[in-house]
């Protein structure tokens, strides 16, 4: 069960307020809406912009690029361009000020399950051959390199920088499981005003490769990057020496 973590003191919010905060290292808001908390993904899902400055209206932050709109109890969109929903996190009001989790709150409408057949018995024989994985086609699944996820990777530009994320050396951990895909990056600074456009574009563009799923992205401070992460030809782009 993910733990909750103190944000921010009870008095440290008046109504209408916000405050940047970063939940299981993702970018966030945290808001308050007269005595109601909200702590939502600090990112529109239509264009990967922050949504810090973006005004509330009943109980919906508007993108402050596109207008797109987004649910604070529930993240859901309601309003065009935006169609994929925001991620919302479990807030708790305690004695001692607001703690926020990384699990979604209780009021997400929960997705539908179905009953799945139960599949066939697996022979004791075959019980230990390994499956190999299909596409769409039932043709075998071509394997998925690191190199073709890195290279996808270099597609995402630092907007500040105008230099891939690899060459910027933000890219700290690549682990792939079948058709899933986990990354563990870092940003020039905890305060980078890109960071929620730079994670939402890695994801894109990692799920975009042929044989991926699913890309999860972990913003992690530690180490801290430094100038030396990058590579030569990043240093030169930069006047570095």
């Amino acid at each position: 069960m993910p733990s909750f973590e103190l944000m921010a003191a009870l008095d440290e919010l008046a109504p209408g307020a916000r405050k940047s905060i970063f939940v299981d290292d993702l970018p966030a808001l945290l808001l308050r809406i007269e005595n109601d908390y909200f702590a939502i993904e600090d990112v529109c899902t239509h264009d990967g912009q922050p949504l810090t400055d973006g005004p509330v209206i009943d109980r919906q932050i508007v993108c402050p690029r596109h207008g797109a709109r987004f649910d604070l109890a529930d993240g859901r969109p309601t309003k065009m361009p935006a169609t994929s929903p925001i991620r919302v996190f479990a807030v708790d009001v305690r004695g001692d000020g607001v703690y926020v989790s990384p699990k979604a709150p209780g009021t997400v409408p929960s997705t539908p399950k179905f009953v799945a057949t139960p599949a066939p018995a697996v022979p004791e024989a075959t019980a230990d051959v390994p499956q190999t994985p299909v596409d769409e086609s039932g043709e075998p699944a071509a394997e998925v390199t690191d190199e073709a996820l890195i290279e996808a990777l270099r597609t995402v530009i630092d907007p500040e920088l105008m230099i891939n994320i690899v060459d910027l050396g933000l890219v700290y951990n690549i682990n792939q499981n079948g058709r899933k895909v986990a990354i563990e990056m870092t940003l020039t600074s905890p305060a980078c005003p890109a960071g929620p456009q730079i994670i939402q574009q890695s994801r894109t563009a990692l799920e975009r490769v042929n044989g991926i799923d699913e890309a999860t992205i972990k913003l992690v401070m530690t180490p801290p990057w430094s100038p030396e992460r990058m590579t030569d030809e990043a240093r030169d782009q930069l006047g570095i020496f």
